[in-house]
């Protein structure tokens, strides 16, 4: 599911991403559906693609070391339009202070 939603968010496309990393459509599909998964290499350049880490697309967390607050914060930000992450990002910078 994060794989579809990330594609979504960046606004790109099912069959660009397998194009680009050289795989078939429909073996991308499987990936999608979940009968078969991405090699490591494939992850990583699917990730690369979408501007975001392996490690999230497989677990949903970028980074170990965050807290739970920190990472349900990661998890809600990632559920908002695009709009209403720029948005959150306005808030957040005003209320740290910054312009």
């Amino acid at each position: 599911m994060r794989l579809k939603t990330e594609i979504k968010t960046k606004k790109t496309t099912q069959e660009w991403i397998s194009g680009k990393i050289g795989v078939p459509f429909g073996t991308f599909r499987k990936w999608l559906t979940r009968r078969t998964y991405p090699n490591l290499r494939e992850g990583v350049e699917i990730a690369k693609l979408l501007d975001t880490s392996a490690e999230y697309l497989v677990t949903g967390f970028e980074r170990e070391g965050l807290n739970d607050a920190e990472r349900k914060l990661i998890i809600a930000y990632r559920k908002l339009s695009p709009a209403n992450r720029e948005n959150a990002m306005l808030a957040m910078n005003a209320w740290a202070g910054k312009k």
